[in-house]
């Protein structure tokens, strides 16, 4: 796999490799293909949901909220859609991942308003996992950067098809 990050830790980049074969996604050929690889591998619905209005002028870019019955990941709109699909591949590496934030901080956040029926242990969860100076933050940033790097390999493979198809019929 090509090595979009370097990281300077072989484990992190081999337990990142691992997942994403596991989970099938060495051959992905859009984000379609890793949200479909993602909800069957947590046997439950993904859905993708632009972030509330309200939350856009933060530093967050992307949240993953684990509901008993689905996954939901919230991105930000309006940040082009290279970082909007980064931002949701983060955010599978979350959940592929099982990642589970620190407890104990504060749920007094905005949140808390504009999702009422989250439990506000959880949305304390998720909120925790705002920077990238930890261990998960970093398989998650990993997992994004590879992934993205094969669904542009993959891209490239049909775009040159289609060529090679074209330049066939022209003779």
């Amino acid at each position: 796999m090509t090595e979009p990050m370097d990281t300077g830790d072989a484990a992190l980049h081999e337990r990142v490799d691992a997942l994403i074969a596991a989970v099938g996604l060495t051959d992905a050929a859009s984000i379609t293909d890793v949200l479909t690889a993602v909800s069957h591998e947590r046997g439950r619905a993904l859905e993708l949901e632009p972030m509330p209005e309200e939350m856009e002028s933060g530093d967050v870019f992307g949240l993953c909220l684990p509901y008993e019955d689905r996954d939901v990941i919230l991105f930000r709109t309006g940040a082009g859609s290279e970082h909007e699909l980064h931002s949701t591949l983060h955010e599978c590496g979350h959940l592929l991942f099982g990642h589970v934030a620190e407890t104990g901080q504060p749920a007094t956040n905005p949140l808390s308003r504009l999702l009422p029926d989250l439990d506000a242990d959880l949305i304390a969860k998720v909120l925790a996992r705002s920077a990238y100076e930890n261990e998960q933050e970093r398989e998650a940033e990993l997992f994004a950067m590879k992934v993205r790097a094969v669904i542009a390999a993959a891209q490239r493979r049909r775009g040159d098809a289609i060529l090679r198809r074209f330049d066939d019929a022209l003779g």
